[in-house]
């Protein structure tokens, strides 16, 4: 009864560091920041031409300014 119990506490400890070592090795990456990988999609947000509607830009209001 005393050998299978710490049989299984060996093998709990054993199961934990095996799982400590991949949990330290998924901390070492080349990666600055989680979120790293989507170039693509930043760049395509960054390049993009004109993301405001057409009449965003016009400039010519026609109600009078002392009505505001």
């Amino acid at each position: 009864m005393l050998l299978s119990v710490k049989n299984r506490t060996a093998a709990a400890v054993l199961a934990l560091l095996a799982v400590s070592a991949c949990a330290d090795y998924q901390n070492h990456r080349d990666t600055v920041t989680l979120g790293a990988g989507n170039a693509v999609e930043a760049n395509l947000a960054i390049q993009t031409v004109n993301p405001y509607p057409p009449n965003a830009g016009d400039t010519q209001i026609d109600t009078p300014g002392d009505q505001l």
